[in-house]
């Protein structure tokens, strides 16, 4: 499901199901600089001449966006934690999210955040 009228119910995407569609997209976008990596290679391979500077930008987002994959993944699992422990209404519960949020917004590539 990419979307909620994927569905076709029209069901709203919950806060930890928009964590795990967006770890969704960020590992798809990866995966995709992982393709343009091999395709550059192939075509210096070949002698084709590119900006050297793109295999390396490639690689760079590659490992955000895999960063970035991770992390909100491991944010949407908090979340569904603290929803199961009772939700904002358990004080403690709602506390650990927060310190988890902060922990994972720390471990966020430079430029992106849950803040």
């Amino acid at each position: 499901m990419d979307r909620p009228s994927d569905t076709g119910d029209g069901a709203q995407t919950g806060c930890g199901d928009y964590y795990r569609q967006h770890a969704l997209w960020a590992r798809r976008a990866a995966d995709s600089q992982s393709w343009m990596i091999d395709l550059l290679d192939k075509m210096a391979e070949c002698g084709a001449p590119y900006p050297a500077d793109m295999r390396e930008k490639a690689v760079w987002l590659r490992q955000m966006m895999g960063q970035a994959a991770d992390v909100l993944a491991a944010q949407g699992l908090a979340y569904d934690e603290m929803l199961a422990a009772g939700g904002p209404d358990n004080s403690r519960a709602w506390v650990e999210y927060e310190a988890m949020t902060r922990r994972h917004a720390e471990l966020l590539p430079r430029g992106l955040s849950f803040e």
